[in-house]
């Protein structure tokens, strides 16, 4: 079941950041702890913005096996509205398409809000950044042609029907 997430998901939030993340950076030093996204969670979740959301894939007797958040997003050099801010999920829930239906449901969320486009900053040493281009992303490079990790759908709809 996919749901938008409440101030009590915050405790497996942070167990699905934290997991997730030292995972996917298994070479990264200092690795983010679980009071430290415990309190980044916390603030998120105290001043959260109107166009801020999160969404988590909950499983049967309630385990959160993954999350998205986002928000809208305005630069006036890119033609994108909104940001996908993160995507995570422990290993185990990875391939299992997943996270396809939560960036269709942040999708549906902006186009709700009659936005059309969105964007992702990853670093580019992720090794799950294929996902992106899979779903259409295209690599947003700088003047000089260099790819710094960021991915941009103009239209977002195709991502609504997966």
């Amino acid at each position: 079941m996919i749901r938008e997430a409440v101030p009590a998901d915050i405790t497996q939030l942070v167990h699905v950041h934290v997991t997730s993340w030292n995972a996917t950076y298994a070479g990264y030093h200092p690795k983010p702890t679980p009071e430290l996204r415990t309190m980044q969670w916390q603030k998120l979740f105290k001043d959260k913005e109107d166009n801020w959301f999160c969404y988590v894939v909950e499983k049967e007797g309630g385990e959160l096996a993954g999350f998205a958040t986002g928000s809208s997003f305005y630069d006036a050099s890119l033609p994108y509205k909104a940001e996908l801010n993160k995507i995570h999920f422990p290993k185990t829930y990875q391939r299992l398409g997943l996270g396809r239906l939560l960036v269709a449901k942040t999708a549906e969320h902006f186009l709700r809000l009659g936005i059309n486009s969105m964007l992702l900053f990853a670093d580019p040493a992720n090794p799950n950044t294929a996902f992106y281009e899979k779903l259409g992303g295209e690599k947003i490079v700088d003047e000089k042609g260099t790819f710094h990790g960021a991915y941009g759908w103009k239209d977002i709809r195709p991502l609504f029907l997966i």
